[in-house]
């Protein structure tokens, strides 16, 4: 197997030094705040971060990251860049493969202010307390969930390498890696702890119905069908698929947060946002979409998204969008059905989702499933199983559905991890299967006796 090099680029006491933004908050040289209103105004610093996605944002995202997921999957062609604008725009993920392992330390200071609040904050007698603390479990359970999907392999047991847990706010504590199951457990908990607390303000961000979204997420992710569905059934019940003109409102909206959207970031702008969103927006039309993402709309314009999606020469118009949407869990629903066996509900759940983008759709049944296609890159889904007609129209919904936040990157890791190249430069530039799990930062390796680098990497 060809192995990648990478450079080092922070050190790992960054991930656990006392926090500078919250020394800069504090009056009077305090440095351990101590009522809900100071543990608030730690909170509210990253938050802030998420309500201007800021670009170094880790949880949600801005449109940066959104653009280079969209560059490393198959949804644009590479091979296809328009110049002069399309020659700078990265190729395949392995250009990007250093800039993950700051990614890590970032997340891990997410989870480290995480840990100084829930450490730190035992009143649990007022509104904002419980608020704050409900935050707090629920940030840190996201950032949980993301460094399992993205820096350890696609789940198959429990017994797989998961991530290092750190639960205290302790500078000295230096973990090695869980198992895949004890991080599983541990995300579990949290937001699980944060629902407990019924955060309903929306200052807030991450609310209750947000976090039963991320437990949705990660029973999807580990293969938890009837879990996932749990969840899934619960929040689309509550934020039910929107018809044509609300739904074109939600997806092309820059800022506001509309419809069944449960988190988004980049509701607030300023100067620096808006130029950095008008440059990333500018950038991505160099770079037009694949014939086989562009072939999947059958129905062409009588596909709401269709329309929303592409321009002349399959360019890009949609903005890209980086949050939550309950849309996502009637596809979670889709293909937990299909995965547990029950045809009838996930073609329910995929007829669903089709009835509100085409509005002469014709419902899907067992005959007449689109055929296995001959030239996509999943070829098996994810259970290594070879895909079904059934799966594989639930995964080309997502596809068409969720494109452009921030989604079929991991699908492909999810169902595979299928290897594939483009050319570029009179070169050939090969995504391999263990690029889709980053690397543990090397300086983590050498401070971290007996830490375990993921394969396809040296330590």
């Amino acid at each position: 197997m060809k192995r990648f090099y990478f450079v080092t680029l922070l050190p790992l006491f960054a991930t656990f030094i006392s926090c500078k933004q919250f020394l800069d908050i504090k009056p009077n040289g305090k440095t351990i705040p101590k009522t809900s209103d100071e543990f608030a105004s730690l909170l509210h610093n990253r938050l802030n971060e998420i309500d201007y996605a800021d670009n170094s944002e880790p949880l949600i995202g801005s449109i940066g990251s959104l653009t280079d997921i969209e560059y490393f999957s198959d949804n644009l062609d590479a091979n296809l860049n328009i110049f002069p604008g399309g020659s700078n725009l990265p190729v395949y993920v392995g250009q990007k493969l250093n800039e993950q392992q700051t990614r890590y330390s970032t997340l891990y200071q997410r989870i480290r202010d995480c840990n100084i609040i829930i450490d730190n904050l035992k009143t649990e007698d007022n509104e904002e307390s419980k608020n704050v603390l409900g935050t707090a479990y629920a940030m840190r359970g996201v950032a949980y969930f993301l460094l399992l999907r993205e820096f350890c392999e696609p789940y198959q047991s429990d017994d797989q390498l998961g991530v290092p847990l750190v639960t205290r706010f302790d500078m000295e504590e230096k973990p090695l890696r869980s198992t895949y199951g004890q991080s599983i457990h541990q995300i579990e908990q949290d937001l699980n702890k944060s629902i407990s607390y019924h955060v309903s303000d929306k200052l807030f961000r991450f609310t209750e119905d947000v976090s039963r979204a991320y437990l949705a997420r990660l029973h999807f992710w580990t293969k938890n069908w009837d879990n996932a569905i749990s969840q899934s059934i619960t929040l689309i019940s509550s934020y039910p698929m929107l018809d044509t003109t609300e739904y074109r409102a939600m997806i092309q909206s820059k800022n506001s947060q509309l419809g069944n959207t449960l988190l988004r970031s980049y509701i607030f702008n300023d100067q620096n946002g808006d130029i950095t969103y008008s440059n990333e927006s500018q950038a991505i039309q160099f770079r037009p979409a694949s014939k086989d993402f562009f072939d999947l709309f059958t129905e062409k314009e009588e596909d709401v998204r269709f329309n929303i999606i592409f321009g002349k020469k399959r360019i890009n118009k949609k903005n890209f969008f980086a949050g939550v949407r309950t849309d996502e869990m009637v596809l979670i629903l889709a293909e937990a059905y299909a995965h547990k066996g029950n045809e009838d509900k996930a073609l329910e759940y995929l007829n669903l989702i089709r009835s509100k983008r085409i509005p002469k759709y014709v419902a899907y049944t067992a005959a007449n499933l689109p055929a296995i296609s001959t030239t996509g890159l999943i070829k098996v889904d994810a259970d290594g199983k070879p895909l079904t007609p059934l799966i594989q129209a639930i995964l080309n919904e997502r596809r068409k559905e969720l494109y452009g936040e921030g989604d079929r990157f991991w699908e492909l890791k999810r169902n595979g991890s299928p290897s594939f190249w483009v050319a570029s430069n009179g070169r050939r530039y090969t995504t391999y299967p263990y690029m889709y799990t980053f690397p543990i930062p090397r300086t983590d390796m050498q401070i971290i006796n007996g830490l375990i680098q993921n394969p396809g990497y040296f330590n």
